[in-house]
């Protein structure tokens, strides 16, 4: 037995460093969101591939791999030892089967392409970004290849994101949702019931006001700013090393003060997970947050089914009067839920409503296969996009910012990335659901702004329980179900009955 805690002792110590180097790395990447001048940017991207390239040898170190076989053959290990092992050995495999030097050559790439892409973004020009974007799905294709794959190659790059998942069961997924979803927004736009909103139209939001009602809201809900901070971005995201460091993003419009704020509290989920991670597995790979859908339920989760309930709706309304005086005039809890929760078509994925969000998703996951797969062409991609838009959400997009330019991942090279939004979703409603039975005063604790409670039982099932488990283990663990979208559909029915007399 000493044979094995000694190789599980030294397996422990080298992902320490691995992991410190991942850090180090997700700090600089941070700074070049957030803070670094433009000028830096050659430089960053030499630092970050360097960082990536270290971090991949130590990664792919024979020595792991002996460690790995010698832990595997033992039946005295616990969960928790089980689950670093089996992590350990997935992170590995995948690891020795990337050349360096491909580490590096990504590492670089995405770097020049988060900044060109910024910058066709900003100037509304998609040929700044177009060659970087080719390159981009080049190195996806080759990265799948390496990984390999039995049946499709994005099939190997929606594995990372999310264990199993395939394109055999994503495509279900959406028929299933597109099924339930799609003939609720069509009642709702042919309703034409559209709620007042020209109280938020027809004013200026101050920004300094959206920032100081975001900051109350993040830290009503339960982030701990001694432990996180919040800045702008031109992309909201959630990042930092460790629970003790939590960074998350969000940006401001003058004109939309509904953005800042629920984009703040969608960073704000995925933060609270983060600082609710278990410290005695700090560096583990069992401590950490348990992949990308479960992550985006909890944004979800604060995000939608409590920032855009009723009972939220009452809560916060005098924190905005405090922030708006004058906007906020003669403005109800009730009016404010029901521009809130708008179900309308609209070009933007972060800012759209619950109703129509998943086919923002869909979109982006049909283009992705088309691109991977070779039967759609980069320079056929802007056109390709406005027309999917036009023919799920009946709008188009007039010009490119607005349209194929408003997402930051594929420069970022994270192909199969988008579906775990969805996922997100589905496992958000699934859980509340759960959470619900045991919280029987939720809705009232919610008036009240006592988010604790909900708080409390996202961390015992949720955020302490790491990646102990798979994600679809410890959905089912958590709510006493497999995953499933029954709970989404029921939630989104019963709020579209309330908010325009529609029953589904």
């Amino acid at each position: 037995m000493r044979k094995y805690m000694d190789a599980y002792d030294e397996l422990l110590a080298r992902l320490k460093d691995i992991d410190l180097i991942g850090q180090i790395g997700g700090l600089m990447s941070w700074d070049q969101e957030v803070l670094m001048p433009p000028k830096a940017a050659a430089l960053r991207a030499e630092q970050l591939a360097w960082v990536s390239k270290t971090g991949h040898e130590r990664l792919t170190d024979p020595k792991i791999g002996e460690l790995l076989d010698v832990l595997e053959s033992t039946d005295n290990l616990d969960d928790i030892q089980s689950a670093n092992v089996r992590l350990a050995r997935e992170a590995y495999d995948r690891a020795t089967k990337l050349p360096t030097e491909f580490v590096e050559e990504m590492a670089k790439h995405r770097s020049r392409a988060q900044i060109s892409w910024s910058e066709a973004r900003a100037k509304d020009d998609f040929s700044i970004f177009r060659d970087d974007l080719a390159k981009a799905i080049d190195l996806a294709r080759q990265k799948a290849d390496y990984f390999g794959y039995d049946d499709l190659r994005y099939d190997a790059l929606l594995d990372l994101y999310e264990s199993g998942l395939t394109v055999s069961r994503v495509d279900p997924l959406f028929k299933g949702l597109r099924d339930n979803v799609a003939p609720l927004v069509k009642a709702v736009i042919e309703n034409g019931n559209r709620p007042d909103m020209s109280w938020v139209e027809n004013n200026n939001w101050e920004q300094s006001s959206q920032e100081s009602l975001s900051h109350s809201v993040a830290e009503a809900i339960g982030f701990d700013f001694d432990a996180g901070r919040r800045d702008a971005s031109t992309h909201p995201f959630c990042g930092g090393p460790n629970p003790d460091d939590v960074r998350w993003t969000t940006r401001y419009s003058e004109s939309d003060p509904f953005g800042s704020l629920y984009g703040s509290m969608h960073e704000t989920g995925h933060g609270t997970y983060e600082q609710g991670r278990r410290r005695d597995l700090d560096f583990q790979p069992a401590g950490k947050a348990n992949g990308l859908g479960v992550h985006e339920s909890q944004s979800r989760l604060w995000e939608n089914q409590v920032g855009r309930s009723r009972e939220f709706c009452e809560w916060v309304l005098p924190v905005w009067r405090e922030n708006f005086p004058n906007n906020m005039e003669g403005i109800d809890a009730e009016q404010l839920w029901q521009a809130v929760n708008l179900v309308e078509p609209s070009l933007i994925r972060v800012e759209a409503d619950e109703a129509t969000y998943n086919l923002h998703i869909m979109i982006r996951y049909e283009i992705e296969k088309k691109l991977i797969a070779g039967d759609l062409e980069v320079d056929d991609l802007p056109e390709a996009w406005d027309d999917m838009y036009e023919e799920f959400l009946g709008i188009r997009a007039p010009n490119r910012t607005l349209g194929v330019l408003q997402d930051i991942h594929w420069s970022m090279g994270a192909f199969g990335y988008f579906p775990t939004y969805t996922l997100g979703n589905l496992y958000a409603a699934q859980l509340l659901e759960a959470a619900r039975k045991e919280l029987p005063t939720h809705d009232e604790q919610m008036r009240n702004g006592e988010f604790g409670p909900l708080l409390s039982w996202m961390r015992k099932n949720v955020h302490q329980r790491g990646s102990i488990l798979e994600p679809a283990a410890l959905i089912e663990e958590a709510t006493g179900s497999p995953p499933s979208p029954d709970a989404f559909v029921t939630y989104l029915k019963d709020k579209i009955e309330s908010l325009y007399g529609i029953k589904a």
